[in-house]
Parts: C-alpha cells; structure tokens; sequence
C-alpha cells in the first residue's frame, strides 16, 4: 500500500518543477534530467535493499516514482507536437503501446530476474540502462522544442483555467485512470464471489491480468487504425461500449458477466492518448505546463477505487459498479461536447 501511494504522491512533488524547466530548458535537456532522476531512485534501490533498509527502499522508490511522472510529464507532449498535428493522437497511441508492452512483459522479466540475479541487483542492471538511454538521448539528433522567450510559468497555469477543453480534459484525465483502476481491481472480488462467478481467487487474477493485456491489444490495433477513424468518435464508441458491458454483467450476474468486465479492457485501451492529445491541442507553450496538470490527475486511479469500494457495503459488488458507470458516461459526454456546435461556440476547436 506504501509503495502504491508513492507512485499517486510523486506526481504532485515533481510535475510542476517539471513543466517549469520545460519552459526554461525545452524538452530534450527535460526528458534526460526525468532519466536521470530515476537513475538515481534505482541505484539508491540497489542500495537500501542491499542493507535491508525498509525506510530507504521506500524513498528511493518514491525518487523512482518522481523520475516516472518527470517522464510522462515531457514525453507525451513531446510525442504529440513533433510531428503533425493530425497525425498526434497515433503517436502517443504508439508510446502508449509500448507502456502496456512493458506492463505486460515487466511482471514476467521480473520473476525470472529475481531467481537469476537477484532483487537487488535488478535495480542496479535498470539504472545502467536507463542510463545508457539517458546519454543516447543527450547524444541523439532528436528535435528539440524550446520556448521562443521566456515566459513565467504562472502565466500558463492561468492561460489553462480559462480553457474549457482543457480544464474538461483534465477532468477526463482523472476519471478514466479511476474508472480503469476500479473495474480492474473490483472485478476479482466479482470473479470470485460464489453468490455471483464463483471462481477462485487465483482463477479471478488470471483473468484480470487479461483485462490488463486487453490494453496493449487494443492500443496495437488502434495504433494501426488511429488515421482511419475520428478519434473523438472512437472514444465515444469505446465509452458507450464499456458502459454497455458494465450493465450486461449487472443483470447477469455470472460468469458471463465477468468475461464482460474482462472485455472492457479493450475499451480502455485508447482513451488515454484520445483524451490526453485533445486536452493539450493548440495549447502552444502552455503544453508543458498542461501535461504536468494531466499527469497529476492519474491520482484519480487512488480516488475512485476507493469511492466504488466503499459503496460495496450498502450497495454490493454488482450494483458498485454504478461508479465506473457514471464514469464512462461523463466520457462519452467529453467526446460528444468536443463535436458539437456548442463546442466551437467556447472555442474548443
């Protein structure tokens, strides 16, 4: 529990620090410092667990953590304005891929690394080559984007609150990583309830590691598809669908209906990089300051687990799922608001 609430903290420690060298350094000379801030959280890890000290392991993970929001900060603006702008939502469905690759692939390294080198020296082979790709960056012809003067950062964060799409975004931001989170950690207790699937829990977890995987599917084949289809439209279909699925396992109650939560994993897969690309769009040199916004906005994968956990008591494990409903519903209604007449006449587009 410890370790997961250092990763929903270090977002609010290191985001905005981030954004401002950002705006004083541009995003290359960012995304090394964000490597090699994590670098260093993964020797300090090498360390602590080489003297069994619990209270170091912990910071170091929680520096971990702050170099992993430092890189979601710089790397998913940085992946949507070098290139064109229709073409941005496909590029960070890609990067997105790749991370559910390494969600995917990460558990079953690790057990084998654990067995044949060690805890502790997993964090020290990780910080080498974190490292090497640190200095490859430095070294590389990436293109930069620097700010064309200085402008004080506080300037942007007051540009960002009187911008609805993004202030909606963000909001969207919030609620899909809660939403994704809740189904996906409540849905074991609705596998392995034996009034409703009635599977065991080591059957229950299996099956959720398939909702996990639905991601990377489901980001694979969008990122082939991305240009084909409106992405503001294939957000809405994704958010209608999940819904559609959540109230299928509601009136059946069975196996059936767990195989349908599993299933939104595929739902989920695209929102992110959707809802991300459209909340920074024309947003210039306030980006860096929004994606540190958006980033911190993931504490809503602490949030809202919690708030559909606490209905189970009054409500129980089917009808809990009431929550993510009313989730996937506000949306659905992002996408809609982002297309309609009513949107350009805020300005949106």
């Amino acid at each position: 529990m410890l370790v997961q609430l250092a990763f929903y903290i270090a977002p609010f420690s290191v985001s905005i620090p981030t954004s401002i060298l950002m705006a004083k350094r541009g995003y290359k000379f960012s995304l090394g410092g964000a490597l090699a801030l994590t670098v260093f959280g993964s020797l300090s890890l090498y360390f602590t667990l080489s003297i069994l000290s619990f209270l170091g392991a912990l910071i170091s993970v929680f520096v971990v953590a702050m170099g992993v929001a430092a890189l979601q900060v710089v790397a998913n603006p940085y992946v949507t304005i070098t290139g064109e702008s229709h073409t941005a939502t496909c590029r960070l469905t890609i990067a997105s891929t790749l991370n559910s690759t390494g969600t995917t692939l990460g558990p079953v390294l690790l057990a084998i690394a654990m067995v044949t080198v060690g805890v502790a020296n997993i964090y020290l082979i990780l910080a080498l080559v974190i490292a090497m790709i640190a200095v490859l960056i430095f070294r590389s012809s990436l293109i930069d984007v620097k700010p064309k003067q200085q402008v004080k950062v506080a300037a942007h964060f007051g540009r960002l609150a009187k911008q609805p799409q993004f202030l909606f975004g963000a909001l969207m931001i919030f609620t899909y990583v809660g939403v994704e989170v809740a189904v996906g950690t409540v849905t074991i207790s609705y596998l392995s309830d034996s009034n409703i699937a009635g599977l065991s829990v080591a059957t229950a977890t299996t099956l959720i590691s398939l909702y996990w995987a639905g991601s990377l599917v489901g980001r694979l084949v969008y990122s082939w598809l991305a240009n084909r289809y409106q992405p503001l439209k294939v957000l809405m279909w994704g958010a209608l669908s999940a819904i559609t699925l959540i109230v299928f396992a509601i009136l059946t109650k069975s196996i059936f209906g767990g195989i349908a939560l599993v299933m939104i994993g595929l739902c989920n897969s695209f929102m992110y990089p959707i809802i991300f690309s459209r909340a920074i769009e024309n947003l210039g040199e306030a980006t860096g300051a929004a994606s540190a916004i958006l980033v911190m906005c993931g504490i809503g994968g602490g949030v809202i687990p919690m708030l559909q956990a606490s209905t189970i008591a009054s409500l129980g494990i089917v009808h809990s799922y009431f929550v993510p409903i009313l989730g996937y519903i506000a949306i659905a209604s992002f996408s809609w608001l982002s297309n309609t007449a009513v949107n350009r006449a805020l300005k949106w587009s």
